[in-house]
């Protein structure tokens, strides 16, 4: 399932950041292998607007499959 949220943060040289779900809740983690573009290209940048779906990583939720809207 889909879900929308907003980047918080992410440091480009270590390839990891966080999204605030527009939901509420707690931020969560991403990593730069869940995106579904080329972030090389176009890293997200606070306040960016995704989708993505929540999944886990090492038994903690993350988001996997971000995709700019």
């Amino acid at each position: 399932m889909k879900t929308f949220g907003t980047v918080n943060s992410f440091d480009v040289d270590q390839g990891r950041g966080s999204i605030k779900p527009e939901v509420g809740g707690d931020n969560l983690p991403f990593e730069r292998s869940a995106f579904k573009w080329d972030i090389k290209a176009s890293p997200p940048k606070t306040g960016q607007r995704l989708s993505y779906e929540v999944g886990t990583k090492d038994n903690k939720p993350c988001a996997l499959n971000l995709e700019t809207i």
